[in-house]
């Protein structure tokens, strides 16, 4: 496992209950990725079942992410927010710069199962190779072919 890396900005994405699956799913699709750091609930915490990944900091294509499981009801920081009223929206993106027809392709493949197309993979007047999907975890995607990669 590599030391967490040092980045200005970092995506952070909060999950209602399945943010390892996510993780895991997220770096099994793309290269260069890993999970970094993890913190589970403890025996007795409360709100948690011990074992649940609580945080996690992991890499997507060497790009730094975090992620919570959003705390449930009588865990530490449940009071924090109104948690349940918080989801993703396709108004925020993940940016993708693919580097061949084939990574486009796969990793369309990967997150557009079962979850939503917005924009199908097309030739658009920014892109001659292009697509938009909501994950299965809501989490929104621009997948774009580098120009000079296109066939």
């Amino acid at each position: 496992m590599s030391s967490a890396v040092t980045q200005k900005l970092t995506v952070f994405l909060a999950f209602p209950r399945d943010a390892e699956e996510a993780v895991t799913f997220y770096t099994s699709l793309f290269d260069d990725s890993e999970v970094i750091n993890t913190i589970r609930a403890r025996a007795g915490e409360p709100g948690w079942t011990e074992g649940t990944l609580q945080h996690a900091v992991f890499t997507i294509a060497g790009q730094q992410f975090m992620c919570i499981n959003i705390p449930p009801d009588g865990a530490r920081g449940s009071d924090h927010a109104p948690w349940d009223t918080y989801a993703f929206s396709p108004a925020m993106a993940v940016y993708i710069q693919c580097d061949s027809d084939e990574e486009f392709d796969r990793v369309f493949a990967g997150l557009s199962e079962k979850g939503e197309v917005i924009m199908p993979v097309g030739t658009y007047g920014f892109s001659a190779k292009f697509a938009w999907v909501n994950d299965q975890f809501g989490v929104s995607w621009r997948i774009n072919l580098s120009e000079s990669k296109v066939k």
